[in-house]
């Protein structure tokens, strides 16, 4: 909104009258400026080039982010430490942040992809859990994580024909969340805001009303008035959602993953529906499926380490799995 490039000011003499905030405002436009510019940039690379680029990138970033290696080293020691020395998960990080530059230019050109070569580029395997769940009529939650070019993924079960609704958390940069929806909108793609939460859960509810293969993601770190599974080892907060929906609409839920392999190739891998285990107690039930459904995430993830963004503060809010108490009082 326009709106936001402007503060309250509540002072003596000044109370309900508006402050223009300069930095809020070059924060916003020369942020957008700058998405603009690397988009334009990336449509004029060769798609074959993408991936040579994009590794190039994610290695500066890898140099230049110390704060985000810093997070993504700590997640890294605390999931895989015990299991892998310190070069293998330095060298995890860093093959993290190449693919994470080849995500980025993947994801920017794939509006220009035509449907031969993003076919070639994306492949599926399972879709035929997908297309037996869609005949039940009850819409289809698929649930996924930040793994591989989860994005490009997206984009490919929309261009092949699936009504797909993905929930979604924008950046604060208001000018690029609505560029970012237009590239979903491009290929076809409904944006599901994951704020205000009850609009949320409204539109996930008229989603698979309607038939939508709806794309929920329970890798993010929760809210504490949420479930406490174990993944990795650590007890942390998740997200509800998958399981409460299917529970109330009837809605299988379908895990799905994409990777990519040593050719910069994709591969979507549709799982079989999870069958829910229903004992009657609800919260005991909701915690038990999506401790197992984090299960399966985990995983995916063990496979693919170096595809997973460890970036993300995961482990922020974990608990020791034995005792419950809290690993850490502020960010690790």
């Amino acid at each position: 909104m326009e709106g936001s490039y402007f503060s309250i000011q509540k002072g003596e003499g000044m109370a309900g009258r508006k402050r223009f905030s300069l930095g809020k405002f070059l924060k916003i436009h020369l942020g957008y400026l700058l998405f603009r510019f690397s988009t334009f940039w990336v449509k004029c690379l060769p798609a074959e080039s993408l991936a040579s680029y994009g590794e190039k990138l994610g290695l500066l970033a890898f140099h230049l982010f110390r704060g985000w290696r810093k997070v993504a080293l700590s997640n890294l020691n605390l999931a895989l430490g015990r299991e892998k020395g310190k070069d293998e998960i330095h060298r995890i990080c860093r093959e993290l942040f190449k693919n994470i530059g080849r995500d980025m230019l993947e994801v920017y050109r794939c509006p220009d992809f035509n449907d031969g070569y993003f076919k070639t580029f994306v492949k599926f395997e399972g879709t035929e859990h997908l297309n037996n769940a869609l005949n039940q009529g009850k819409g289809v939650i698929a649930l996924s994580a930040h793994l591989g070019n989860f994005p490009l993924m997206c984009a490919r079960i929309a261009n092949e024909g699936y009504p797909l609704s993905l929930v979604a958390r924008d950046p604060e940069n208001p000018r690029i969340a609505r560029a970012i929806t237009a590239l979903r909108d491009a290929v076809g793609m409904e944006s599901i805001p994951d704020e205000p939460r009850m609009a949320c859960v409204s539109r996930c509810f008229k989603a698979l009303k309607g038939n939508r293969v709806l794309m929920l993601q329970i890798d993010q770190n929760a809210p504490i008035t949420e479930a406490w599974v174990d993944f990795f080892g650590y007890l942390v907060p998740t997200f509800k959602g998958p399981v409460l929906l299917s529970m109330r609409t009837g809605a299988p839920i379908l895990p799905m993953f994409v990777k990519r392999n040593s050719t910069n190739l994709h591969q979507i891998t549709i799982h079989p529906p999870f069958t829910l285990n229903i004992s009657g107690n609800a919260e005991q039930d909701i915690t038990s499926n999506l401790a197992r459904l984090t299960k399966i995430i985990e995983a995916a993830i063990r496979e693919y380490p170096e595809q997973w963004l460890w970036i993300y503060r995961r482990f922020k809010r974990a608990r020791d799995i034995k005792t419950g108490e809290r690993l850490f009082h502020k960010h690790p």
